[in-house]
């Protein structure tokens, strides 16, 4: 009776009909440790009396390789350059009339219709960059803004994150954009969180405001470079 090792278990004991068998089907090879009584150690089966049926066994068959994985990258989103571009002067004028005209009526719509636009172009942003490095997606970039507390912190990856983004895609493909300031998107997220202090936020308002157009320009004019050099590929 025999004994053999299979997947590192030990296995047997089995007549020599039934070994015959296992030779023929290739779970016992060459290789194959085995051992019976009388047999000082464990020993490949070819240094035993197996070795004339294993030599006359059939090849092994050889299982398929396994398919390599591929990396799934996200396919970068393609807008026309002049709706970019009109995106943000819409936004510049909304937000520009709004905010001095808040403590009337008029200026809240004015502002709502700015802050929604807002939020498209920041989709809009990220998705243009979307290589499968960069540390957000668009719906991840936009949707996290609205997580009560934690966007306090989440707003620093959408917009400064943004910004180092836009220029680290820009400069690894040669592409002649000029750069976001990390300064201007630092100062932003910064001044966001200071306007949500009560009664002192209100002097933090206006300089947010410039800030917030200025950087919402700059990255405009990232974005829509990145969409000229896409379109002059072949």
């Amino acid at each position: 009776m025999w004994y053999y090792v299979q997947g590192n278990q030990r296995q047997g004991p089995v007549d020599p009909a039934a070994v015959a068998g296992l030779i023929q089907g290739g779970a016992l090879t060459r290789q194959t440790l085995v051992w019976k009584e009388g047999m000082a150690n464990w020993v490949p089966a070819e240094q035993t009396e197996l070795y004339e049926q294993l030599r006359t066994a059939p090849p092994a068959v050889q299982p398929p390789p396994a398919p390599v994985p591929v990396a799934y990258r996200p396919a970068a989103a393609t807008y026309p350059i002049e709706a970019m571009r009109t995106s943000w002067l819409w936004f510049a004028w909304l937000t520009g009339l709004g905010v001095p005209l808040m403590f009337l009526c008029i200026g809240i719509p004015m502002l709502i219709a700015a802050t929604v636009l807002q939020f498209i172009m920041l989709y809009r942003f990220w998705a243009i960059i979307q290589d499968g490095r960069a540390r957000s997606t668009p719906g991840k970039a936009v949707g996290f803004c609205f997580i009560p507390f934690f966007n306090f912190y989440w707003i620093f990856e959408a917009i400064h994150g943004l910004a180092n983004d836009l220029n680290t895609y820009a400069r690894e493909r040669n592409i002649a954009a000029e750069p976001v300031s990390t300064g201007l998107s630092l100062a932003w997220c910064i001044l966001t969180l200071l306007t949500i202090i009560p009664y002192l936020g209100l002097l933090f308002i206006l300089p947010l405001t410039i800030i917030e157009i200025i950087l919402w320009r700059d990255f405009t004019r990232s974005a829509t470079a990145i969409l000229a050099h896409r379109q002059r590929q072949p």
